[in-house]
C-alpha cells in the first residue's frame, strides 16, 4: 500500500474512499469521480505528498471541468483570501448571518482592564436570554499550520475581560486550518466553542460553508491575484455578490469574453446552474 505524507509531515496509506468523498462533496458526477480516481492512482508513488495529490486532481478538472475545479478547491480558495485575515473574518461573518445571527465585524470594546479589537461580533434574540458571542478567527494561508492552545488560552483571556462589561455569553476560535489536542482540550474545559476545517465532526467549517451556500471569490479561477486583491480591497468576499451584481467585474480591467467564463463559474459555485 502506498503511503501518503500530510502537510504536517505525517504519513498515513493512501485511502481511495477518502479522496472519492472529498470529489463528491465538491458535486462532481460519478462518471468524473472515477475519471479522477484512475487519474490520481496512476501518479501515485511511495510517500507522495498530500499537495501533490491535490495538484494532480485540480489539473485533471482543470481539463476536463474548470467548473468543478473552483467547488473542489474550496479550502485552498480559502486560504488565498490572505495575507491578512480582514476579509476571513467578513467570511465567518457572513457564514454567521446564514445561521441566523447579527454580525458585526473589527469592533473595539473596553475591558475591565484594557480596550479590545473583537474579529467579529455575533448576537441572536437579544436582550433577555439570547446569545451575544466573541468570535476569534484565526486565519492560515499556508496548509500544515495548526491553530494552538496558546490562541485558546489567550482567546479566554480575552474573553473575560470583556464578558461582564459587554454582555458576552459565549467565545468561538474559527480556524480555516486544524488545532491541536491542547487547543482542543483547553477550549472544552473552558467552554469555549472551537470550529476548524474538520473539527467537530459535524457543524465544523466546512460543513458551515456547505450548508451556508456561501464561496469566496477565491473559489473562481479565472482571477487574477491582483484581481482577488482588488475585490477584496473594495469589501468583496463572496461569489454570491458577483452572482447578484455582475456589474463588480468592472471594477476589473478584462476582456468582456473573461467576464463571461468567470460570471458562468460563479453561477455553476452559488449553485445557480
Amino acid at each position: 500500500m502506498i503511503n501518503v505524507v500530510k502537510a504536517d509531515g505525517s504519513k498515513q496509506e493512501f485511502n481511495e474512499e477518502k479522496v472519492r468523498q472529498s470529489i463528491k462533496r465538491a458535486g462532481i458526477p460519478n462518471d468524473l469521480q472515477n475519471q479522477v480516481l484512475e487519474h490520481v492512482k496512476s501518479k501515485l508513488y511511495e510517500n507522495i505528498k498530500t499537495a501533490q495529490i491535490y495538484k494532480h486532481i485540480i489539473e485533471f478538472l482543470g481539463k476536463t471541468n474548470p467548473h468543478a475545479k473552483a467547488k473542489y478547491s474550496l479550502k485552498q480558495a480559502i486560504m488565498r483570501l490572505g495575507p491578512t485575515g480582514y476579509p476571513f473574518e467578513d467570511f465567518v461573518a457572513e457564514i454567521m448571518r446564514t445561521q441566523g445571527y447579527t454580525t458585526y465585524v473589527r469592533t473595539i470594546l473596553q475591558g475591565t482592564c484594557i480596550t479590545h479589537e473583537i474579529d467579529v461580533i455575533a448576537t441572536k434574540n437579544p436582550p433577555a436570554g439570547g446569545e451575544k458571542i466573541m468570535v476569534e478567527a484565526k486565519f492560515h494561508n499556508m496548509p500544515g499550520i495548526k491553530t494552538n492552545v496558546h490562541v485558546a488560552l489567550y482567546t479566554k483571556a480575552r474573553f473575560d475581560d470583556i464578558a461582564m462589561k459587554n454582555n458576552f455569553t459565549n467565545a468561538w476560535i474559527v480556524t480555516n486550518t486544524k488545532v491541536t489536542t491542547d487547543a482542543i482540550a483547553y477550549s472544552e474545559c473552558q467552554n469555549i466553542t472551537i470550529i476548524s476545517w474538520e473539527y467537530p465532526q459535524k457543524g465544523n467549517l466546512r460543513d458551515l460553508i456547505e450548508q451556508s451556500g456561501l464561496a469566496p471569490i477565491t473559489s473562481i479561477t479565472e482571477f487574477s491575484t491582483n484581481d482577488i486583491q482588488k475585490l477584496l480591497e473594495n469589501g468583496i468576499v463572496l461569489c454570491r455578490d458577483i452572482c447578484k451584481k455582475p456589474e463588480i467585474l468592472n471594477l476589473l480591467d478584462m476582456p468582456e469574453d473573461k467576464k463571461k467564463h468567470i460570471l458562468d463559474q460563479a453561477a455553476f459555485v452559488c449553485n445557480l446552474s
